[in-house]
Formats: C-alpha cells, structure tokens, sequence
C-alpha cells in the first residue's frame, strides 16, 4: 500500500461472504471469469473511507446481471445480488476500507463478480458465483490537470463491442483503445459505435456543450455512466436544457465545450479532438459541479432500495 493505506501490511479484500488478506484469495482455473471474462466489475470512488453513489453502482450492475443471466441463488431462493440492499454494500465497502487504512483522502473501489466454475455452455445459472471487493488509493488528476483539460484521439481501427452496455469483465478493447490514444500522445480515446456514432471514451461518458444547453450521446452502443447521469441532474437542476442525440464527429463544431465524466474524475473538460482545439473548456463551471458532485455522494449518501 501506499502512503494512504498501511504499508507494512498486507491488503484486504472482501472475497465470496468474508474479509482476508489479498494473499490467501485463490481464483480457480476453471472460474469462468478467468477462462472466458465472463463477469462485470463497477467501479466507484470513494473519499474521507465513504463510498459514494453505491446504489447506482449496484444498480447498473443488477442490470447487466440479469441481462446476463449472472446470479445465483441464496438460501431463501432470492438472487443473491437483488437480495441485500445497497445499504448493507454501503457498509461493507466503508469496513473494507477502514481495514485497509483508506479513511482520509481518496480511494478507488471495484467490485467484481464472476460466474463462477460452471461446465456447461452458454450462459447457465451459476450455483456459486464469485464475488470480490478490492480497495486501493486513488490519486486523482491534480487541479493543474482539471485547469488544463484533456485530449481525445479518434480510434479508428474498432468500434463499440456488443457488451459495450455493461461494465463487462471482457475489457480488453477499452484497454486497446487507451493505449491507441497515449500512443498518439493523447490523455482518451474517442469511440464510435458500429453505425458511426459518437459513443464513449475507454473510461467515460461525454457531455456536449454550449451556452445552458447540454447533449448526450444517443448511441444505444455504449455504457451509460453514473456520473453522466449524476452530472445531467445537477445541470437540469440549474436550468441547463439536456438532450439526447446521435451525433457524429461533424457534429462536433455546433458545441463550445466537451466534458468527459466518471466516477472517478467527475468533470474533466476535453480541450481538443484528434489535435482541433474546442472553443471553451468550461472550466470554471466544469469545477462547481465537479466539487457538487463529489460532495453530494458524500452528504446525501442515497441508499434507494432498487426493483426486481
């Protein structure tokens, strides 16, 4: 661990039920996450050991659980994710935290469940699912960064897989796409799903700018980010007009800014695409609603029970 957590000791994670050291978590080869990258993860980020906007999280991942057929049962028969409330996640993640030293100052939370081991084809009910929760510190982009604003390179060579909706433990592409932008000496990449349409970056959700009017990508091929959608509610709130659209790279010049969002940076401005600097950054608007965001998941901690 680093300066945040404890470093003469070793990290616990909170793995199928209980708490362990990090050393005693033994995945088996015939896991299914392991075999196939058949399983999701959410990340969140968490500040001063309080985990914020836990119940989007789960909420999103529940989603993709059932699209994925991705839940086994508990003792009474109910799907063990639907089951405990968020309020009980909420809890867990805080303890994992404070075992790991993360109470003053960021930290980054990721949960992961897997199928499991599971022999047959297809996507079958997994009898014993496998379930992680891992803690760490999170240094984010400093204000210099925040100030200056990202740039974006265009991936030309992939579009949007078909998982692109869920936060699939398959994730390589993203990974690909990244490393196509910092090879082009760029901070994100800007993807296109398979029709041609703006979808995402590797890591988050944009938000098209201009003057009190903000639009979102409309691209059914993309993760839809807690944050893009913690963020539209704080500019609505203030009067901002949201939209969803399809839009494509020539759309780009009807706006003055772009923002990229995430659970983990909040706002960060887009300063330029493929080399074109945008109009604006925004940035000083881009701040306030980064600082409203990060600090009403930490005084409005909402634990919303969610539907079956």
């Amino acid at each position: 661990m680093s300066g945040q957590g404890a470093s003469n000791t070793s990290r616990i994670v909170w793995w199928n039920g209980h708490f362990a050291p990090e050393e005693n978590v033994r995945i088996s080869p015939l896991d299914r996450g392991f075999l196939f990258g058949d399983g999701l993860f959410e990340t969140l980020r968490a500040n001063d050991g309080r985990p914020l906007y836990v119940a989007d999280h789960l909420k999103r991942l529940s989603d993709a659980a059932r699209c994925l057929r991705l839940f086994g049962l508990g003792e009474d028969s109910t799907p063990w994710l639907f089951s405990e409330a968020p309020s009980i996640w909420h809890e867990r993640i805080a303890a994992l935290l404070k075992q790991n030293g993360l109470n003053r100052g960021p930290a980054r939370v990721k949960i992961v469940v897997s199928r499991g081991i599971v022999s047959e084809l297809g996507l079958p009910q997994p009898s014993a699912p496998t379930r992680l929760i891992l803690a760490e510190p999170y240094t984010p982009p400093s204000e210099q960064d925040y100030a200056r604003g990202w740039t974006l390179h265009s991936l030309r060579n992939g579009w949007t897989p078909p998982t692109a909706s869920m936060k699939s433990l398959s994730y390589l592409f993203y990974l690909g796409a990244r490393q196509v932008a910092a090879d082009a000496g760029c901070d994100e990449s800007l993807i296109y799903d398979k029709d041609g349409r703006i979808a995402e970056t590797a890591t988050g959700s944009l938000l098209f700018l201009s003057e009190s009017r903000c639009v979102v990508a409309a691209s059914p091929h993309r993760l839809k980010g807690t944050a893009e959608t913690r963020v539209a509610t704080l500019l609505r709130e203030d009067g901002w007009t949201i939209e969803e659209r399809n839009l494509s790279k020539d759309d780009l010049d009807q706006f003055d800014a772009i923002w990229m969002t995430n659970a983990l940076v909040g706002i960060m401005p887009i300063r330029a695409v493929d080399g074109r600097p945008l109009p604006r950054l925004f940035r000083y608007r881009a701040a306030h609603y980064r600082d409203l965001f990060f600090r009403r998941g930490v005084e409005q901690p909402e634990l919303p029970e969610y539907e079956d």
